[in-house]
């Protein structure tokens, strides 16, 4: 009904991906909405296994194209500062805030200025 539909709290979907880290189980990242949530998310997951230039650039892409995505949060095991500087193309690009929240994805780039 109309009056459950304006009682639903806005959603969000965020997209995270994980590459080369430990395993983890999908219903970790999985959110559990509490009653007094004000923001329902959806959380997509990509987990993967080649953390090189070109699979990031087209998993990445592949994931955004058939999710309608908030932003992205990514996580890799390496320590590749290149995967920052890809991440930042992508974000750039797309239009997406991009988190990088471990290994190469989290490094600081150099200051564009």
């Amino acid at each position: 009904t109309v009056a459950e539909a304006s009682e639903k709290p806005p959603g969000l979907s965020v997209g995270v991906i994980l590459g080369q880290t430990r395993p983890v189980f999908d219903q970790e990242l999985q959110y559990s909405r509490r009653p007094q949530d004000v923001v329902d998310v959806d959380v997509v997951t990509l987990k993967m296994n080649q953390t090189d230039p070109n699979s990031v650039i087209t998993q990445v892409c592949e994931l955004v194209s058939r999710s309608r995505l908030h932003g992205l949060v990514f996580a890799d095991g390496t320590d590749q500062e290149a995967i920052a500087q890809i991440l930042d193309f992508l974000s750039v690009q797309t239009q997406l805030p991009v988190l990088g929240v471990h290994g190469g994805s989290s490094m600081i780039m150099a200051d564009k200025g």
